[in-house]
């Protein structure tokens, strides 16, 4: 866990949770609900206090979860299969592999019994029952808490069961006692419609259409399994034989329905009406059916580190003119910086991100062949190239170069990176909402930063030189309001460095110090601790080498563009800091990417990576290189639809003073 507590991280956050997601913060990349679409994987119930695990058929079961309390409610799958979600008894939510590794325990606690776990379609967020409120989460369990789906009072009946759709829409039981419930659907702006009386337990199928549910039959005091439409029209009665037909659930596939029957699992065919029992179920509840889907490990390299950077540009960005036939997304501008030193672009992958494109390097005295060809390609002989760093940084002929060939220059530059990366920032925005402090002494903490930097909105870097705030960046902290924009600190230097400019009076307009530090042990801890402040349930990660900074520096402009975090990783064996990360998000992590070729970072950490976020087995290797074009893939990883996510879209709220 990182170095900042959850309380400062949430309170940071919370602004965010309550504009991003009412029931509808699914997107549509990812087919699914309760029981999600894919492979028939294990299924998992309750006998007891144990949670067991077994093949679809009942056979090989065993104890997946020991001594979890009978009364947290069924658990819910990832949509790739890769964790199980369920109540621990404890007001928090766990996770675990479907092998009984990886066991994870949400830090964060809420008012009431956390029970009736439901992973959204694209597995970033965790709806559930707490405190007799529907409510959600991120499925990572880091900055954000449980926060309640819609407003009604607390009293009154009480939510549970909820189910996600494929459409995203939220159904769930809303009960006065066990037997006097009805089924609700919240749409996208929270309003909430009865689709269903006398029912409960409700589970989408996975092609959305359908929903499955229990209903008391007071005359004859039993409970049967129904089937009606997705908005509650076209009841069917499924079961007629039993008294305690409870829990039903589809199968990935969306053929055959799990149920209890008080006495075990049954399993009933939808299109035949034939009921079989499962074996080895017997005084089993709350069934669940894992799917199982296959996640892709692509790494994006070229032959140099300009041909890695090449690499990352083609990955993200469609060729001019293409129009709808290419999946990427148009760029509308090109951030170019030197190749021997990292000093001048540290800012610059956030820089990119904000001016959709990507960013490049190439040397100093020439516009490398490559580079060029490269913006051609993407800007078809028009458009913005922004320029960091002086005329020793990049040449006047660098310059020429580029105005020859018809297109603008921007160039930002001070007398050190200081103030380069000051001018840089004030290209982003003139009232950043975010500004995030590192040091320029060392890349590791300012690659990680950048990243994230890309990824929220009006978020700019700073430079510290270690633990000492430069002149010039005091002085532009000098114009910061603390109590109104956020001051991050990644990095152990950079906090310092914030705390010794205060001590030392550079930033005399601030009436106290307060600011988020960000920061771990190491640099592959600091990047984690980055992960976790700037980012909820990412479907993208990026990992590059620590032992060197072009492909994090250039990578990490494409992974803000996504949305996702920059990790870092040893050349030779995928770290444990890193991998321990990526395991707990697997729920969303769909597409992990590495950074440069097998001598930045060897071909044993396909697999590792590959695991860290897929279940076993389930990951597929791919490469994107330097000639890459989406039609020579089988299948594209990323494919550009729409802008990319803006998750920490409102102000922050700042910490109270000397937060550390």
């Amino acid at each position: 866990m990182s170095s900042f507590g959850f309380s400062r991280r949430a309170a940071l956050r919370g602004a965010v949770a309550a504009g991003v997601a009412t029931a509808t913060v699914a997107t549509a990349a990812q087919r699914a609900q309760a029981t999600l679409p894919g492979s028939k994987g294990r299924i998992t119930y309750r006998i007891g206090t144990d949670i067991w695990i077994a093949e679809a058929d009942g056979s090989s079961p065993r104890v997946l979860v020991a001594n979890s309390p009978a009364d947290t409610g069924r658990g819910s799958w990832a949509p790739d299969g890769s964790r199980f979600f369920y109540g621990n008894g404890r007001r928090r939510p766990e996770s675990i592999r479907a092998d009984g590794t990886g066991r994870y325990e949400f830090p964060w606690t809420r008012g009431g019994e956390i029970s009736d776990l439901a992973v959204s379609a694209d597995g970033r967020y965790l709806y559930h029952a707490a405190g007799r409120k529907l409510s959600y989460a991120g499925t990572d369990g880091t900055w954000m808490q449980s926060v309640p789906v819609y407003d009604r009072p607390m009293d009154g009946p009480i939510d549970q069961s909820p189910a996600v759709s494929v459409d995203d829409v939220v159904v769930f039981t809303s009960a006065v006692t066990d037997w006097l419930s009805d089924i609700y659907r919240v749409d996208g702006q929270r309003s909430v419609t009865k689709i269903i009386t006398n029912g409960r337990e409700p589970d989408f199928s996975p092609d959305t259409t359908k929903l499955v549910f229990s209903r008391y039959d007071a005359e004859r005091n039993s409970w049967h399994v129904w089937l009606a439409s997705a908005d509650g029209t076209n009841q069917r009665q499924l079961t007629t034989a039993g008294v305690q037909n409870r829990g039903p659930v589809f199968s990935p596939h969306g053929d055959l329905v799990l149920f209890s029957s008080g006495t075990g699992i049954k399993r009933i065919d939808i299109a035949t009406g034939q009921v079989t029992d499962v074996p080895g179920t017997q005084n089993a509840s709350s069934p669940t059916w894992q799917p199982v889907l296959t996640n892709y490990v692509t790494r994006v390299w070229g032959a140099t580190a300009l041909g890695t950077a090449v690499a990352t540009s083609r990955y993200s960005y469609a060729t001019h003119g293409a129009g709808p036939i290419d999946p990427r997304w148009p760029a509308k501008a090109v951030v170019l910086s030197r190749d021997d030193t990292y000093l001048d672009a540290l800012g610059g992958s956030a820089l990119a991100v904000q001016k959709e494109g990507p960013l490049l390097i190439t040397p100093t005295r020439s516009l490398d062949p490559q580079t060029k060809a490269e913006i051609d390609r993407l800007l078809g002989g028009s458009g913005t190239v922004y320029l960091l760093g002086g005329l020793v940084a990049l040449s006047a002929k660098v310059e020429q170069q580029l105005t020859s060939a018809g297109y603008a220059t921007v160039r930002l530059a001070g007398r050190d990176e200081y103030e380069t990366a000051i001018a840089i920032a004030r290209e982003m925005t003139p009232n950043p909402d975010t500004v995030i402090v590192t040091t320029a002494l060392k890349y590791y903490d300012a690659l990680a930063a950048g990243a994230a930097a890309g990824a929220s909105r009006d978020t700019v870097i700073v430079l510290s030189a270690g633990d000492t705030m430069p002149a010039s960046t005091a002085a532009y902290l000098n114009g910061i309001d603390p109590t109104q924009q956020a001051v991050v600190g990644v990095g152990g230097p950079g906090c310092r460095a914030i705390e010794n400019a205060y001590a030392r009076k550079q930033l005399p307009s601030w009436r106290s110090r307060p600011y988020w530090p960000v920061s771990g042990a190491t640099e592959f801890e600091t990047a984690v601790a980055v992960a976790e402040f700037f980012f909820t349930s990412p479907h993208v990660a990026a990992v590059a080498t620590a032992t060197t900074w072009y492909d994090a520096l250039t990578g990490g402009a494409m992974a803000g563009w996504y949305g996702g975090p920059l990790l870092l990783s040893t050349p030779g064996s995928l770290s444990p800091q890193t991998e321990a990360y990526l395991n707990r998000c697997a729920a969303s992590v769909r597409w992990p990417t590495l950074l440069g070729g097998p001598l930045a970072l060897k071909q044993s950490l396909v697999e590792p990576l590959g695991e860290a976020v897929s279940a076993p087995g389930q990951s597929v290797y791919l490469e994107s290189t330097e000639t890459w074009e989406p039609f020579q893939a089988a299948r594209s990883s990323l494919r550009r639809v729409d802008p990319p996510p803006r998750l920490n879209n409102t102000r922050p709220v700042p910490p109270s003073d000397g937060a550390v």
